[in-house]
């Protein structure tokens, strides 16, 4: 898979603070925040901050409060800044992988979901 610059171009050049961006962006992929959640032959990708956890579509959603804001609301950006470190961490190979099972992955959706942080899910990242 190729990096298509195109989308990574676009929406940095939407954010208001470029070098900004790019650092957040280069800060979490070398701090693999993004990680695969890879159940038998389904996988979702989840962006894990500090304080919150945002389940990701690629190119098409994130639960953060910027996307439902920003991007669909408004329609300000085309992607935020989950969405374009995931892509970039996808194409690069900069993710974590976990391969877990059907009630695992059930937990941390949920979690995410509704709480906004999994603790199932760093968890199985301390182990």
């Amino acid at each position: 898979m190729t990096v298509n610059y195109k989308i990574v171009k676009e929406s940095l050049q939407s954010s208001t603070n470029l070098s900004s961006l790019s650092d957040r962006v280069w800060e979490s992929l070398h701090e693999r925040r993004v990680l695969r959640l890879t159940c038998g032959e389904t996988y979702f990708w989840i962006f894990s901050s500090r304080e919150r956890d945002y389940l990701i579509i690629p190119k098409v959603y994130c639960s953060c409060m910027d996307f439902e804001l920003n991007v669909i609301m408004r329609g300000s950006k085309k992607y935020c800044y989950h969405l374009i470190t995931q892509y970039i961490a996808e194409v690069r190979g900069m993710f974590r992988e976990l391969r877990i099972n059907d009630e695992l992955l059930r937990d941390v959706i949920i979690e995410v979901l509704y709480v906004g942080r999994s603790n199932t899910l760093r968890k199985l990242m301390m182990q």
